[in-house]
């Protein structure tokens, strides 16, 4: 299980006076929820939650809390992240605390690698979707749902069905959707199918 230590400090008050001076003592104030902890609310470092959400696993980065002056760890998610639109820096966060046997449900990126055959001789990629939810537990979160391309060619199209899911990880949809297709390299017309089309 892939997971980032993170230690949150307590805080007594809230309101947005309060959020704008833990910012300015550069930490970030969130709130702490879930399994094993009461609601409440905490502020953190900066750079151990940018190094998670800049993982491999982006915002489904498995958290190690320990808030300060306790003993206990908690496995956390981070539910929710407010970004400032232009510093980019975060603002807030919400640390939801987990069982690391509980089944969540989770938007996973879906990653392709490689060409395509139908690609080296003209086609083109449409990547419709670009992720999928599933239901797993910490122990089965895949940082992705990864398809290499090389078998496909052109007029090859994929959906969620098809898709290489790992053992204990479930797809939850509603109506199966397109992930992507090969897309056939349009034919240019000759000159009678123009003078036709003309006509």
């Amino acid at each position: 299980m892939n997971t980032i230590d993170i230690t949150l400090r307590k805080r007594y008050l809230g309101g947005a006076g309060v959020a704008k001076k833990i910012r300015r003592a550069g930490l970030i104030p969130g709130v702490l929820y879930g399994v094993g902890t009461e609601n409440r609310m905490v502020a953190c470092d900066p750079r151990p939650l940018t190094k998670a959400l800049s993982s491999d696993f982006g915002r489904n980065q498995l958290l190690k809390i320990k808030v300060a002056g306790e003993d206990t760890e908690l496995l956390a998610l981070c539910r929710d992240v407010q970004i400032h639109p232009v510093t980019r820096r975060i603002q807030h966060a919400d640390f939801f605390s987990i069982d690391p046997k509980q089944v969540i449900q989770l938007n996973v990126p879906i990653r392709l690698t490689g060409r395509s055959a139908g690609q080296k001789i003209g086609g083109k990629l449409i990547f419709v979707r670009r992720f999928v939810q599933v239901q797993c537990t910490a122990e089965t979160l895949p940082p992705a749902i990864s398809m290499a391309l090389e078998p496909f060619n052109k007029g090859d199209i994929v959906g969620v069905d098809d898709l290489p899911f790992p053992e204990g990880v479930k797809p939850m949809y509603r109506k199966a959707f397109k992930v992507f297709e090969i897309k056939a390299p349009r034919v240019a017309k000759t000159e009678d199918e123009d003078a036709k089309a003309a006509e």
